[in-house]
């Protein structure tokens, strides 16, 4: 069993001062106020999968079974069911995630496979695997099709049972196992999911593509080694042991995925936030980075919960995966998430990955997890809105306007850190499916960076709160709801007005537009001085120009959204910059801003960013 350690009593509230080394002032103010409780809704999900896994921890195989009860909740008749078989994407090179991503995700390549076989597929009794089609894209069995006997009638229900061998690969793609550490995420047969008009949102498993599905009551019931810790999506309602094994039943309704993480030497740290439980699993010797995670999921809880909606869940698992194990890090399920960082705490480089990582997948619980748009189809609406979460949370616990570095001798912006990166290239607009980007770089450049970019200029330029309200709006109205872009521009016009979708988000998001402004020219002669723009984009946010006079004097004009801007200035100007409070980041090219200051390109808030990679280098 875990060793675990449960969070000082006086900590489970409004954090206690801590000593001056360790101490983040601004936390203190995401924990303010608690937003109200949440909770489920009273109805039961249409759906009920209930999931049973044997591990075999050598072999690294889980030799299961699923029971699936189905509801057919579009308005025609099924004709056939659709199920995601994910790990057969490991089977072999000629797989659409093998080749979409040169069997690597994230840097970390591929050393083995992994499969899913059905031993069994009966739908109301009647075997129906031999009637199944496995191969819906040459060379990939990531999906089957089976076609039902008698159509499913809108509003009935299917029963449907399958027993399933999965064979583990090496933990490089989100599951797996890395010597003892097992991450078992996608392992069992899923039925796609069924949209309205009674089509399957069927896909093969993308490179960059993640998941969709519909909301059911999940149950996991997993048989494991007698002394092995585990956390699962839900909270642990029954346990018992049968000689060198252990039984372990996890429940949650209200949510599209289970997913488990078991070691033998995992550690617990225990806290809680309002209502909600944490858990911790941790490896030894990572006890101040666990603290620290906790620390932040704490207060991220609260703040995203104060303009998103509360957590409604009772429990979270937090992971903390170990040395080698960097293919599981940083990926979301519902209830759980796997972070990732140094093994210890450094609390004077807040800009380190135990917060970002901790704050981006804590932020999916509401996009992936409540929200759960489709990942392949509008990776922006998750991926995308995500990022810009999390930047914020990290904004308001490491200082106002600041998201990135910060050391007590320089703070950089880490939504400018994104900005240059996601312009490096024009590439694909955000609002792309994810079959349509050139590889990882692409996706990552637009999806997080650019939808990242957009909101925050937003948020810039409007204000950081009606932002908020924005995506308030969007997050509760559309609660387990598979919203739509369409969905989101809505939230925003009611928000902002009907310009705003129309003017900034879908040019920005769908067409790729940037806002950029050209200081073309400064001119000083004896009549004063003269200055021209051009306007190089297409989203027309608002900005303006500062001026340094020849005596030392300063002044900000706001500038017109038109296309080009000829002025004429009282007096001598030294210097000019537009955008000086550098509101406007859909500008590819900040050199182009100024005219008679010093131009920096960036370059150390890039190699800062990178910094962290080697502070954590060393340790367990």
């Amino acid at each position: 069993m875990p060793r675990v350690r449960a969070a000082p009593a006086s900590r489970r509230s409004t954090p206690e001062p801590r000593p001056l080394s360790v101490r983040l002032a601004p936390l203190l103010l995401l924990v303010a106020a608690a937003p109200a409780a949440a909770q489920l809704p009273a109805d039961p999900p249409a759906h009920r999968y209930e999931v049973a896994a044997s591990l075999d921890p050598e072999a690294h195989v889980l030799d299961g079974s699923v029971d699936i009860q189905f509801r057919n909740t579009a308005d025609r008749p099924l004709t056939e069911l659709l199920f995601h078989l994910y790990m057969n994407a490991f089977a072999d090179d000629e797989t659409v995630f093998m080749r979409e991503s040169s069997g690597q995700l994230r840097g970390v390549g591929a050393a083995g496979r992994g499969s899913i076989e059905l031993e069994s597929l009966r739908v109301d009794g009647m075997e129906r695997l031999h009637a199944a089609d496995g191969e819906l894209v040459e060379g990939d069995r990531t999906q089957l099709s089976v076609p039902l006997v008698t159509p499913l009638e809108p509003g009935e229900t299917v029963h449907v049972e399958v027993t399933f061998v999965t064979q583990l690969p090496p933990l490089f793609a989100r599951a797996g196992y890395s010597g003892e550490f097992h991450v078992g995420a996608q392992f069992f047969p899923k039925l796609a999911k069924l949209e309205p008009d009674g089509s399957w949102a069927g896909f093969p498993y993308h490179g960059n593509g993640e998941f969709y599905a519909d909301f059911a009551r999940y149950a996991l019931v997993l048989d494991l080694p007698r002394e092995w810790p585990v956390g699962a999506t839900g909270a642990l309602v029954d346990e018992r042991t049968e000689g060198s094994r252990r039984i372990v039943r996890f429940e949650q309704a209200w949510v599209h995925d289970t997913a488990f993480v078991t070691a033998p030497w995992l550690e617990e740290l225990t806290g809680t936030e309002g209502d909600v439980r944490i858990r911790v699993l941790h490896p030894p010797g990572y006890g101040s980075a666990a603290e620290r995670h906790l620390e932040v999921t704490r207060a991220s809880l609260r703040h995203f919960g104060s303009y998103l909606g509360a957590y409604p869940y009772a429990q979270l698992t937090v992971i903390v995966p170990p040395r080698g194990a960097e293919g599981g890090a940083g990926m979301e399920y519902p209830t759980l998430f796997l972070t990732a960082g140094p093994w210890l705490a450094m609390p004077r480089l807040p800009f380190v990955a135990q917060d970002e990582v901790t704050a981006h997948e804590l932020g999916h619980q509401w996009f992936q997890g409540m929200v759960a748009s489709d990942e392949v189809t509008h990776p922006m609406l998750d991926e995308g809105l995500t990022e810009w979460i999390t930047g914020d949370a990290l904004a308001a616990l490491h200082g106002p306007e600041r998201s990135g570095i910060g050391l007590p001798f320089l703070a950089l912006d880490g939504f400018e850190i994104r900005r240059v990166w996601s312009f490096g290239k024009p590439g694909h607009p955000p609002a792309a499916p994810v079959p349509d980007f050139d590889g990882s770089g692409d996706y990552g450049a637009a999806v997080y960076g650019r939808t990242s970019s957009v909101m925050e200029t937003v948020a810039r330029t409007w204000g950081r709160e009606k932002l908020r309200s924005a995506l308030g709006h969007y997050a509760e109205r559309h609660r387990f709801g598979h919203p739509t872009p369409a969905d989101l521009y809505a939230s925003f016009d009611a928000i902002y007005g009907p310009w705003m979708s129309r003017r900034v988000l879908r040019p920005a998001l769908e067409g790729n537009q940037r806002a950029a402004l050209h200081l073309a020219n400064l001119r000083t002669d004896d009549a004063g001085s003269t200055v021209d723009l051009v306007r190089l984009g297409e989203v027309p946010v608002p900005t303006r120009l500062r001026v340094v006079r020849t005596d030392g004097s300063t002044e900000t004009i706001p500038l017109p959204a038109q296309r080009f801007f000829h002025g004429r200035l009282e007096g001598g100007v030294r210097s000019a910059r537009v955008d000086p409070g550098r509101q406007n980041l859909l500008d590819p090219d900040r050199l182009d801003d100024q005219v008679g200051e010093a131009r920096s390109t960036g370059l150390l808030a890039r190699a800062l960013h990178f910094f962290q990679v080697l502070v954590g280098s060393v340790g367990p």
